[in-house]
């Protein structure tokens, strides 16, 4: 694990209460239509997981859809958060932990923004390893050039690294995916530009 996923996850353990009350409690708009797109055409029986769960507000979502969802975090704060709102839940390091099956889709929002360049990569194959053929592996990024430490929001420093299209698709094609959309949209988030990402396995 690097220094700045390490001192990121410190400071996601000492704020979860922070991190919830200054987050969204709901699914809407941009978002939920990636979501809903992520979502389309999977059979009731999919297996998904979900990685950064947080306090499973979209996890909540996509069981609302009628589908059973696999949480993750790699904060214990928020494993036993999910737990106790009845998610089956656990906790993982996405980095440092195997996934041990394969899924009809890995759901990833606001969590693989936290990894440096080279962690990312090896996170992209990682998953794709993972992933049923024909699966798909969801995630969002903060759209923008170069990398930052910010204390907003949980007054806490996080790390964050940021992604033009450009630069992701090679990344994609590397790791193996067979084709992907990437959507850039303007949201009402702190950080307003942000890149949904769906991507196809082979």
């Amino acid at each position: 694990m690097s220094g700045s996923n390490d001192e990121t996850l410190q400071s996601y353990g000492g704020r979860v209460r922070d991190y919830i009350e200054g987050t969204a409690q709901t699914v809407s708009g941009e978002a939920k239509d990636w979501i809903d797109a992520a979502l389309s055409g999977l059979p009731a029986t999919a297996r998904i997981l979900e990685l950064g769960s947080a306090f499973g507000r979209d996890a909540a979502y996509i069981a609302s859809r009628g589908f059973e969802v696999d949480c993750t975090d790699a904060v214990a704060g928020f494993v036993t958060e999910l737990q106790a709102r009845g998610l089956n839940a656990r906790r993982f390091n996405v980095l440092t932990d195997e996934l041990g099956e394969r899924y009809d889709l890995i759901f990833a929002n606001a969590v693989l923004l936290h990894f440096e360049r080279d962690e990312f990569e090896f996170i992209l194959k990682k998953l794709i390893r993972s992933i049923k053929a024909g699966g798909r592996l969801a995630f969002s990024l903060k759209k923008g050039q170069g990398e930052a430490w910010s204390s907003e929001k949980i007054g806490a420093p996080r790390f964050f690294c940021y992604w033009e299209r450009q630069t992701l698709e090679p990344l994609l094609a590397d790791a193996g995916f067979a084709a992907w959309t990437i959507e850039e949209a303007r949201t009402s988030r702190a950080h307003a530009e942000w890149l949904f990402v769906r991507a196809l396995a082979p």
